[in-house]
């Protein structure tokens, strides 16, 4: 990215945070970083940052996370997955006002009647309490991850998105199990069960879980007047919507192992890449803008000679004008 920080511009130097853009040449690198291994993963967030090692959320916590979705989407229509959780998680860290958990979680998870977030829609009060801790815990750890002054993706406490590539569970199966799941995938959708375009694309449910907040809370977003700031946060947004298209790239790794068949393009990698420093930018950005001040609009005031505001009878020179 050619635009400078606004750390090196105007932010004051103990917010600042020295950022590489990611190494193309690395590939194997920026996978790890997006899958990592789960132990290896919770061992290095213990040694070195506690605060992500205390939140870590296990895969069987993110399985039930999925669980919980999947109850939620029988009672209510367009339940998202976590996979665009995550990225809308990223995106409100990222936006320059903070947004209540009801005001963000109504926009995603809504009682049809009532239009607000409601306990009663999940199946107990125990499970909206453990979806609810489960929520703070990896948003205290996204947090700290996007605070965190890494300097490369592969670093222990950079940003690692909690993504399913489902492209790479398809290839992985037989080609009969593959056309059933795929014909499957599309009565639920009503798309098509040839190829991979019905498919997510790796990442690409974050970024438009990312991009939804953008969409939801446009004002939040404007760009700020200062024409360096604004061109920075502009790019910052076109990288994380590039990830909101499809990967038409012919695949060439894989996010699993190295001798399953390959998933993702490598342009498909760099623009993940690519994604990941502009969230980045952009939480650096709404922290040193802050929130917007709305301005505010003077009130006229009566004549010296008019009847005063107050209702007292009396002219505003001699009232509450006096």
């Amino acid at each position: 990215m050619t635009t400078p920080r606004p750390t090196e511009a105007t932010a004051p130097a103990q917010a600042a945070a020295t950022i590489a853009p990611p190494d193309p040449s690395e590939p194997t690198a920026l996978i790890e970083a997006a899958q990592p291994e789960e132990a290896e993963e919770a061992d290095a967030a213990t040694q070195v940052n506690p605060q992500a090692a205390a939140t870590h959320l296990s895969p069987q916590e993110l399985d039930e996370l999925e669980d919980i979705l999947l109850f939620l989407g029988q009672r209510v229509e367009g339940v998202p997955s976590w996979e665009f959780l995550e990225g809308f998680m990223a995106g409100l860290l990222c936006c320059r006002r903070t947004i209540e958990a009801d005001e963000y979680f109504a926009a995603v998870i809504a009682d049809p009647a009532s239009g607000r977030f409601e306990p009663h829609l999940f199946q107990s009060p125990e499970q909206h309490q453990r979806f609810m801790q489960l929520w703070q815990r990896r948003w205290q750890q996204v947090q700290a991850a996007l605070d965190a002054p890494v300097e490369a993706l592969d670093d222990e406490r950079a940003y690692a998105p909690e993504l399913f590539d489902l492209r790479a569970l398809l290839w992985s199966l037989s080609e009969a199990d593959r056309a059933k799941m795929q014909a499957e995938m599309a009565a639920e959708e009503g798309g098509d069960a040839d190829g991979m375009q019905d498919v997510p694309a790796f990442a690409q449910l974050w970024a438009i879980g990312f991009m939804a907040v953008v969409q939801t809370w446009p004002e939040e977003w404007q760009p700020p007047r200062d024409r360096e700031l604004a061109q920075w946060m502009d790019e910052a947004l076109e990288g994380i919507e590039a990830l909101t298209d499809d990967d038409l790239d012919p695949p060439s790794l894989s996010t699993q192992a190295d001798d399953d068949a390959p998933s993702v393009s490598q342009q498909r990698l760099d623009t993940y890449g690519t994604a990941l420093w502009a969230a980045y930018d952009l939480r650096e950005i709404a922290r040193t803008l802050g929130p917007r001040v709305t301005p505010q609009r003077k009130t006229e005031q009566p004549g010296r000679n008019d009847p005063c505001h107050c209702g007292s009878g009396k002219k505003f020179k001699k009232c509450h004008g006096a």
